[in-house]
């Protein structure tokens, strides 16, 4: 596997990550500025507060599960910086290139994925 390639593409991944992320808070933050900073059901029909709420909760998720990707790959490209990556952080074991190259971020071989999964 070509290192410089797999940093390139790492961070590429990252740039789109937060780029999403920036266009996820503005979502959220003018959501607030609109509502006041919390939730108004004063003068709303109970389904249109409904639907912002779930709105919200959905833009919530999807910030925590971007900065959470974020992290992964910032793992990474650390791991690459000290020679650990495509080593399993748990068993120490060579990740295969296969998978490296479908999660680029990934710090697990496939066993202890499966072991995290069910954690």
């Amino acid at each position: 596997m070509e290192m410089a390639a797999q940093r390139r593409r790492l961070e590429h991944d990252l740039g789109d990550a937060e780029s999403s992320l920036a266009l996820v808070r503005e979502r959220i933050a003018i959501g607030q500025q609109e509502s006041g900073g919390e939730l108004s059901l004063r003068d709303q029909h109970p389904a249109d507060a409904a639907t912002e709420t779930e709105s919200r909760e959905l833009d919530l998720t999807q910030q925590r599960l971007i900065e959470a990707r974020i992290g992964r790959i910032q793992d990474a490209l650390r791991r690459m910086d000290d020679g650990a990556y495509g080593r399993c952080v748990v068993c120490g074991g060579p990740i295969p290139e296969e998978r490296l190259e479908a999660i680029p971020d990934t710090a697990y071989c496939v066993s202890d994925a499966n072991k995290e999964e069910r954690k």
